[in-house]
């Protein structure tokens, strides 16, 4: 028999996890740092995180949280403290765009897993009514 509770319950741990890594990506949008040398080979600036999703035996999903270790492009800025000489700093490869289609699809999956647990918990009712 399908755990249709524990499922659902799955879904929403995995879009929480797909929130909090689209939320941390338009929230550092904006962060630059030190473009990474041979000498200084790990840099400051932001990496976008990214959510990907897997199967779990037995029903549901499980979301895996990771940083793009090369998700930046060298921006000129030869304002910036920590710019090279040639004025070049590391932006991170942030698409807004994307970010906000990320959240919309993430409240809708939400909302149906929601639904799910609802669903659930009515026929439950429904069940123990008509048994007792």
């Amino acid at each position: 028999m399908v755990d249709a509770l524990s499922i659902a319950l799955s879904g929403l741990m995995a879009q929480d996890q797909r929130l909090s890594a689209t939320a941390s990506n338009i929230a550092n949008a904006t962060t630059t740092g030190a473009l990474p040398t041979p000498q200084l080979p790990a840099s400051t600036v932001y990496k976008p995180l990214s959510v990907s999703y897997t199967a779990l035996t037995g029903g549901g999903v499980g979301a895996n949280v990771t940083a793009d270790p090369n998700g930046y492009s060298p921006v000129y800025d030869p304002s910036a403290p920590y710019a090279n000489s040639q004025g070049l700093i590391a932006a991170p490869n942030v698409d807004l765009t994307q970010e906000i289609v990320n959240l919309l699809v993430t409240k809708t999956v939400y909302k149906a897993n929601v639904d799910v647990i609802k669903t659930q918990s009515q026929m439950m009712g429904d069940l123990l009514d008509t048994i007792g």
